[in-house]
């Protein structure tokens, strides 16, 4: 009741994101709104938001080991014979123990294995934190995609239509045949086709975002604050794509321009050898190291393990523990028999109780080999975790070279596109050239800006994929 209070508090702080009454409506979603619902909501981060309770808590009955432990017992006898001390076949024994522990390694080692469990799952509940922001951006920006999709769709549509008619007009004055008009209806049914695929798509996307928000997909309705993917407002990504701007020539003023200078594409791999330094990727690479929560899961498994092993090794020392008692016990019922629970003999007594076991069979032995072996099993997993954290690293950095050089190129296509396009209608004016060229001219243009798009998401979740694997975006340094 108390997370829903304050999950509602933010809803109004962030202007009105929710409806209050059943949240399922989100109006002009941002991206930082959309990230705050996933970490409130998301179903896999309170599952280990719980499992991190649990933790604290059995870390907390761990320590409860070392308080006095307070135990009241009272049994009652029947007899065969009557007792001649108290004329009855009843007898009672009731006794109050308190009994401390001194010394006691398993005791310790467990508290401090707990500390470390509780480490370790507050390192779970990030990774869970840091996989459901990379998550949640990924599908913003999917669903952003699929909209400038479905929109390039209806455009498409709507040019071949305008096409058609065109062409129809031409086949009344005798300029055109059935043939030609029947190509341009078929265009556009293929166009059709492609416009409700990209529907359908943008509805499942939309569902894969409602369940990462933590709601049930189909009961809540999303509408976006801003359709567009921001590369230029991420500094990271505005400085790589300014240096990719040397391969593109500035003094292009007229259609005969050439949009790259001389060389290409030698040029742009020129630029794509520098893009990241070996500086930038030994940073990118020592964030990791210092942030990333799965990376530090594993080194707490090794201190856990290290753990277990010194708690084996005390099981060579002795334990001791001080007890006091107050009632029948330690004597016997015989000795302390009462016919009732209020006239018995009651008496107290305190002392210590050591426990040392000498030998049992070389098991202790064993079991510190079977801790060390452990320990260096979970080593070796350790170093596994850090070159594969490495390798992630490299592979998100290559993907954004990778991304940085598609978008390059598919922004210089779209130039190259509109340029087409403007040069066919010319031809088509002056009838230079047919519909169907000018079709042809419009449909790449098209499929330039959609594969443009399709680089923008790319190269976004590119970046997004890199502060994943580093995991600094809740280590902010």
């Amino acid at each position: 009741m108390f997370n829903r209070l304050i999950f509602r508090l933010l809803c109004v702080f962030l202007g009105g994101l929710c409806r209050a009454e059943d949240f399922t409506r989100l109006y002009d979603l941002t991206l930082e709104q959309a990230e705050v619902l996933a970490l409130d909501r998301n179903n896999k981060v309170n599952s280990l938001r719980e499992l991190y309770g649990k933790a604290k808590e059995g870390r907390l009955e761990k320590i409860s080991k070392w308080l006095p432990q307070v135990e009241a017992m009272s049994n009652m006898y029947g007899l065969g014979n009557i007792s001649p001390d108290t004329g009855t076949k009843s007898a009672f024994l009731t006794q109050l123990s308190l009994t401390q522990a001194l010394i006691a390694s398993d005791l310790y080692y467990n508290v401090k294995i707990a500390d470390l469990v509780v480490e370790q799952l507050k390192l779970l509940l990030n990774a869970a934190m840091i996989d459901a922001l990379f998550e949640v951006r990924t599908a913003y920006y999917q669903v952003i995609l699929d909209i400038e999709m479905v929109a390039a769709a209806k455009e498409k549509i709507e040019l071949l239509t305008s096409l058609s008619q065109r062409m129809e007009d031409r086949k009344q004055v005798g300029t055109a045949i059935l043939y030609n008009v029947n190509q341009s209806k078929v265009a556009i049914a293929n166009a059709t086709v492609h416009y409700y695929e990209m529907i359908k798509r943008r509805k499942v996307d939309l569902d894969t975002m409602a369940s990462i928000l933590g709601f049930v997909p189909g009961e809540v309705e999303i509408s976006f604050a801003k359709i567009a993917i921001p590369l230029e407002e991420i500094p990271e990504i505005k400085e790589k794509l300014c240096q990719m701007q040397e391969v593109f020539n500035k003094q292009t003023v007229a259609l005969n321009e050439r949009i790259f200078q001389g060389g290409y594409p030698d040029t742009e791999e020129k630029v794509m050898r520098k893009l990241f330094t070996k500086a930038e990727v030994s940073a990118w690479e020592e964030k990791a190291l210092r942030y990333q929560p799965n990376l530090k899961v594993q080194a707490t498994e090794v201190a856990i393990a290290s753990k277990e092993v010194s708690k084996r090794k005390g099981e060579y020392l002795p334990t001791v523990s001080f007890n006091i008692n107050y009632g029948g016990e330690p004597s016997t019922v015989e000795s302390f028999l009462s016919s009732r629970l209020n006239n018995q003999v009651m008496q107290w007594g305190a002392g210590l109780q050591f426990n040392w076991l000498l030998f049992d069979g070389l098991g202790r032995e064993r079991r510190i080999k079977q801790a060390r072996f452990e320990k260096r099993s979970r080593e070796f997993k350790y170093r596994q975790a850090m070159q594969d954290t490495y390798a992630d690293v490299r592979r998100q950095i290559f993907d954004i070279e990778e991304s940085v050089a598609n978008y390059v190129t598919a922004d210089a296509n779209v130039k190259l596109a509109e340029q087409t396009v403007t040069l066919a209608n010319d031809e088509l004016t002056v009838g230079y050239s047919t519909i169907f060229d000018y079709q042809i001219s419009v449909d790449g243009f098209i499929q330039a800006v959609n594969n443009k798009n399709k680089a923008r998401f790319d190269l976004i979740k590119a970046y997004y994929g890199l502060r994943h694997a580093t995991g600094i975006d809740l280590n902010t340094p």
